[in-house]
């Protein structure tokens, strides 16, 4: 796990966090409040910055940043804005992790928000969403190479336009449409 950091020291970043900014939630600011009260569960918060995939996330804004106020997100439930829902999960859970993401002005750059970061803290994705993960991104690669190609040959017919020569328009329309039909044939094959 990262960087393990003492209970006293999430404590210290809390109380300094809630005296330096205001919370756009006055409900969150009391369950950060009552966090700060309870050892046993502090024991169990790790402050994140990239919160996805974890269990148990709770997101909070200060009033200096345009975010949402306050999120609650439990793995293979929804998303809750509800404070007391996020409360009573703690009530009921008390020995599972507590991932916080805060969202503040200066954020990028606070050496006490950077002191009580644990990024090392990763739950390993689901194979199922690894494998979904990697078919979007080939997707997503591929579609970018088509659409630079298509680029390419229409700065081409553009470009023989420009020049007035009716030989490399008419070679570089027929590159164009034997693209856009290999698109097309591509496509359709997918579909089926």
């Amino acid at each position: 796990m990262g960087n393990a950091v003492t209970v006293a020291e999430k404590k210290h970043f809390l109380r300094w966090f809630l005296t330096t900014y205001q919370l756009q939630s006055r409900e969150a600011e009391m369950l950060m409040r009552y966090l700060m009260t309870r050892e046993n569960l502090l024991r169990r918060v790790h402050f994140v910055e990239n919160f996805r995939q974890l269990s148990r996330v709770i997101v909070v804004s200060t009033t200096c940043v345009q975010a949402a106020p306050f999120r609650f997100y439990r793995r293979n439930k929804p998303v809750s804005t509800d404070v007391e829902q996020a409360f009573l999960d703690m009530y009921q859970h008390p020995d599972e992790d507590i991932y916080l993401g805060l969202f503040f002005r200066d954020r990028a750059t606070s050496a006490a928000y950077a002191a009580v970061l644990e990024e090392g803290i990763a739950t390993e994705m689901e194979p199922a969403v690894q494998e979904y993960i990697s078919i979007q991104a080939d997707w997503m690669i591929e579609q970018l190479q088509r659409t630079f190609e298509r680029n390419k040959l229409m700065r081409e017919v553009d470009e023989a336009l420009d020049q007035q020569d009716r030989g490399a328009f008419l070679e570089a329309s027929r590159r164009l449409i034997a693209f856009d039909e290999s698109l097309v044939k591509d496509s359709a094959v997918s579909s089926r």
